[in-house]
């Protein structure tokens, strides 16, 4: 199965919208095929009104470079992917010797805390989980979690079968899960008593999952302190 231009990952900082939103994304391109190289870059940057993404410079850029990124395959076998900054965004690449299914992980716990305490507000601590799928000459599917907050899908008939995890144990139910479609609409999905969520995936394109979980945990990060860490993880679906 060819697979070109793949696995563009969204995540948002700012707003749940994307056209309103300053971002970061991911861009997987390979072949899907054995011994072909994948690159992996990951951007920082606005959404237009016309719906292109447009990458920036700046303190955001060098912030990109703090997400971790690594590979884990069929075998449980993980990279550490090193990822440098090129132009606008920041690149990695693997190259896949073995057919299966490949986890593309990435996570950044260095953000600084969300200070909200001159206007009256909370301060949050974001940790974010970025994750995704990569079939080499395989249509399997993953088979389990491997971040703190992370996100499973498989295919059953026209729907998409969504498991989302919390410290390897299924999301609990009535879980509120967030999909945006390639047009950027959201629709809520909510998680059942079996650990599961579904929806029918519409049209071509990038769709993206949001998991959001927040630890009523206090502390302080940098200096700074905080009352809760929230934890968002979004996962990459790409119907071709």
């Amino acid at each position: 199965m060819k697979i070109k231009n793949i696995y563009l990952l969204i995540l948002l900082v700012i707003s749940p919208f994307f056209c309103e939103a300053s971002a970061y994304w991911m861009d997987v391109k390979g072949s899907g095929k054995i011994d072909e190289q994948v690159n992996i870059r990951i951007y920082y940057g606005n959404i237009e009104d016309s719906g292109i993404r447009v990458p920036q410079k700046g303190a955001e850029l060098v912030l990109t470079g703090e997400f971790r990124l690594r590979i884990v395959d069929e075998h449980g076998r993980s990279v550490t992917i090193p990822i440098v900054l090129k132009g606008d965004g920041w690149e990695g690449s693997f190259t896949p010797h073995e057919r299966g299914v490949y986890q593309i992980l990435a996570i950044n716990d260095t953000h600084p805390v969300v200070d909200r305490s001159k206007t009256g507000g909370i301060n949050v601590r974001p940790i974010d989980y970025l994750c995704a799928a990569y079939a080499v000459e395989s249509e399997d599917f993953v088979k389990k979690p491997l971040q703190f907050l992370d996100i499973i899908t498989k295919r059953s008939g026209q729907r998409l079968i969504v498991l989302p995890y919390r410290n390897n144990s299924p999301a609990e139910a009535h879980t509120k899960l967030r999909v945006f479609n390639p047009e950027n609409w959201e629709k809520e999905v909510v998680v059942d008593t079996a650990g599961e969520a579904s929806f029918s995936p519409t049209m071509k394109g990038l769709y993206i999952i949001r998991e959001d979980w927040n630890d009523p945990q206090k502390g302080e990060y940098k200096g700074v302190l905080y009352t809760s860490v929230r934890h968002r993880c979004n996962y990459f679906f790409l119907l071709k």
